[in-house]
C-alpha cells in the first residue's frame, strides 16, 4: 500500500485540545475539540470533532456575520442555547441524528451546552472568513468578552444596532 497523502487523516491522529478563550477569559473550561479539517489542510472550510462534557458549553454565546456553521450530534445529547435578536434566551433539547444551521448575517447568537451526565459528540462545519467575519456576544455572562472586542478587537467585533 502506498503512503497516506497529508489530506487524509483520521480523528486518532488528531489531538483533542480543550477549548478555552484566552486570559483573562479562560477561567471556564469548554468543550474538547479535534480540529480534523485543518489537520487534513482545508483553507476556506472547518470541520471539528467536538466531545462535549457534562456541565461545559462549546463556546460563549456568539453569532458571526459572515460565516456560515453547520452542528450535527454525533452522538448524546445536550442543548442548543439561542438568542435571537429581540428575544429572550432559548433552549431546545438535541439528541443524536438532530442537525442545526447558522446561515452567516442572521444574528442568531448560539452555544451548545451539555446538561446532562454523559458525553455528547459534535461535528462542525464552518467557514474560515478571519478577514471579513464579524462576532458579537450578547449574554450577560459573556460581556466582559463582548466588551473586550468593542476595545482590544474592534476589527472582529460585530456591531449591533
Amino acid at each position: 500500500m502506498s503512503k497516506v497523502p497529508p489530506f487524509i487523516v483520521h480523528e486518532d491522529d488528531v489531538p483533542e485540545v480543550e477549548g478555552r478563550y484566552r486570559a483573562p477569559f479562560d477561567g471556564e473550561a469548554l468543550s474538547w475539540d479535534r480540529d480534523l479539517g485543518r489537520a487534513a489542510g482545508t483553507v476556506n472550510l472547518g470541520m471539528s470533532k467536538t466531545r462535549l462534557p457534562p456541565g461545559r458549553r462549546t463556546s460563549f454565546t456568539h453569532a458571526h456575520s459572515e460565516e456560515e456553521e453547520l452542528v450535527y450530534v454525533v452522538a448524546g445529547e445536550c442543548a442548543v442555547r439561542l438568542v435571537e435578536p429581540g428575544q429572550a434566551p432559548r433552549e431546545y433539547a438535541l439528541r443524536a441524528g438532530h442537525t442545526v444551521a447558522f446561515p452567516a448575517g442572521t444574528g442568531i447568537a448560539h452555544t451548545f451546552v451539555n446538561r446532562g451526565s454523559e458525553d455528547c459528540t459534535l461535528l462542525t462545519i464552518g467557514e474560515r472568513k478571519d478577514a471579513t467575519d464579524r462576532v458579537f456576544y450578547p449574554e450577560e455572562q459573556d460581556a466582559a468578552y463582548e466588551a473586550h472586542m468593542v476595545t482590544d478587537r474592534p476589527g472582529r467585533h460585530w456591531k449591533r444596532v
